[in-house]
């Protein structure tokens, strides 16, 4: 086993154990990989709260969209044993759907790279919120049928020209699954287990949701009103290929392991380099990061992570490797928080290359950045007071005097970097700025006339 050292265990521990406080998650489990073997497990926190069983690294959770790339590589296989090619017409291999891009059939690359135009058609969030009783939609989705008639009465919403737009679309996931059943004669489900799963010895790996009944699994929770509400497995059959896989981090190291060592595990090939190799590249552009078949590329610490991301809403998760080799993380946890997995892995590998989260991750470093400016401030005796709290990626600053209360948006100069200067969108158009200012035991805060001090 490959080891860490006791710093860093001490640094990532805290880490995560600072996260699961914040966020409010129940439990989390995760597994690291360097050089091609384990070099650290760890649960943290209780996998149901009833009985406070502690997750471990062997619990499982429900990861969601990790599920993706298990599809991708089911269409890939396919593709090897010269059952389709990736640039097929969607059409050509199942009946029944009407769906058209503007400029001819939507392909299987379409699907996989979620180009093909098709907006997401809220078939996930329909089920997710129905089966975990959070909202009724009162949208017609039991089962595939009804599915097949959803898809087909959104035929207009396509949005461009195939691969023109990245618009993430699980309908088109579940589309691609429906291709590896028509194309094996095997149900998808079956499909991934017998050639993915078993091979790779991911023996507690599946999508029946009976797993999570009992033994070292996790309870799904939902988070309201600050705190963590058990609910309901979603279990959605129609939805198998684009979230419908249940593992723990220590077998998704498995997978991660085969996807870094060219497509080979512990001797056992599964697929060809070549195939891997197409479906890590980056085929469409996002705002941060590139994304292939089931996996996104990110820079991060001067790396490019290969990773998926995963939320049912109740469960998320994480898993990705380092393009160099070194590194794989995997992550599950049993709800669905503020970050999320995708962004706790960034930290953690911070950590492991020898860096801090709060300097090298752009939402950590943001977070540490907004903590020290959000608080009560008030002007030259208490005349004016205001607040200034955090807003999804800006700062909302709401003030009080005796002409009113003012609330105002201020956006950082630099969103990459937020510093002491932030930008005030006005409706007539003008130029306003806020200024922060930081002197050691306190900040004080400049905008239009006002000079502020924060008091807490």
């Amino acid at each position: 086993m490959a080891s860490l050292t006791d710093e860093t265990i001490h640094q990532l521990e805290q880490f995560l154990g600072d996260w699961l406080t914040d966020a409010t998650v129940p439990g989390a489990s995760i597994a690291v990989v360097r050089d091609g073997d384990i070099a650290y497990t760890g649960g943290f926190g209780s996998r149901e709260l009833t009985e406070n069983s502690p997750a471990t690294p062997e619990t499982l959770y429900g990861v969601a969209s990790c599920t993706k790339s298990f599809t991708a590589l089911s269409i890939q296989l396919l593709a090897e044993r010269g059952k389709l090619r990736v640039d097929d017409p969607l059409s050509a291999h199942l009946d029944g759907i009407r769906i058209e891009g503007e400029d001819g059939p939507i392909t299987l690359h379409d699907l996989l790279t979620h180009s093909s135009g098709l907006p997401s058609l809220g078939t996930s969030t329909v089920l997710l919120y129905r089966l975990t009783g959070v909202e009724e939609y009162g949208v017609p989705l039991g089962d595939r049928e009804d599915f097949h008639r959803h898809l087909n009465g959104a035929a207009d919403e396509i949005a461009g020209p195939r691969g023109e737009r990245f618009m993430y679309c699980n309908s088109g996931y579940n589309l691609l699954g429906e291709v590896v059943e028509e194309l094996s004669g095997t149900p998808f489900d079956e499909f991934v287990e017998s050639e993915i799963l078993q091979p790779l010895g991911m023996e507690r790996s599946g999508m029946d949701p009976a797993a999570l009944k009992e033994g070292d699994a996790m309870t799904p929770h939902a988070l309201k009103d600050g705190g963590a509400e058990a609910t309901p497995y979603p279990y959605r059959p129609v939805s198998l290929p684009a979230g419908g896989l249940i593992a723990p981090v220590t077998e998704l190291t498995r997978y991660l392991r085969m996807q870094q060592n060219g497509g080979t595990f512990e001797g056992t090939e599964l697929i060809a380099e070549e195939s891997l190799a197409q479906a890590h590249a980056g085929h469409m552009e996002r705002a941060d990061s590139e994304y292939g078949y089931g996996w996104q590329r990110t820079d991060v610490v001067g790396r490019t992570l290969v990773g998926h991301g995963g939320s049912l809403g109740v469960s998320s998760s994480y898993m990705g490797f380092t393009e160099d080799g070194e590194w794989a993380i995997a992550i599950g946890a049993n709800t669905t928080p503020s970050p999320t997995p995708p962004t706790v892995a960034k930290g953690v590998l911070a950590i492991l290359a020898g860096e801090d989260p709060e300097e090298a991750v752009p939402f950590f470093a943001r977070k540490s950045r907004f903590e020290k400016l959000t608080g009560e401030y008030e002007s030259y005796r208490g005349i004016t007071t205001a607040t200034v709290e955090r807003e999804a990626g800006a700062l909302r600053l709401t003030s009080e005097s005796a002409l009113g209360e003012e609330t105002l948006t201020l956006l950082p100069a630099d969103p990459e970097n937020p510093g002491d200067e932030f930008d005030i969108p006005t409706m007539a158009g003008a130029k306003k700025t806020a200024t922060f200012e930081e002197h050691g035991d306190h900040v004080d805060l400049y905008y239009d006339r006002n000079r502020l001090h924060k008091q807490r």
